[in-house]
């Protein structure tokens, strides 16, 4: 394999998504790849579970007066 096939199959490589780190792409890279198939490899194929934090319902009610609060005082 020459250094120049090597090179074109290595820009075809996406770097998938790892748990736990950050992963960044450049734009022309994914017109590059295309967008549905970068979307395909790189996305979750499950739902993503978020876990409880333990709140109680009125913690989570407060909670919500508060982000409604914040709308009504800063025009959201």
């Amino acid at each position: 394999m020459t250094q120049a096939t090597y090179q074109k199959k290595q820009q075809n490589i996406i770097p998938l998504l790892q748990k736990g780190k950050t992963n960044s792409y450049r734009p022309e890279d994914i017109k590059r790849w295309g967008v549905e198939y970068f979307m395909d490899t790189v996305c979750a194929k499950e739902d993503i579970v978020i876990p409880s934090l333990g709140f109680t319902v009125e913690e989570n009610e407060r909670m919500e007066e508060i982000l409604k609060e914040e709308e009504v005082n800063n025009d959201i």
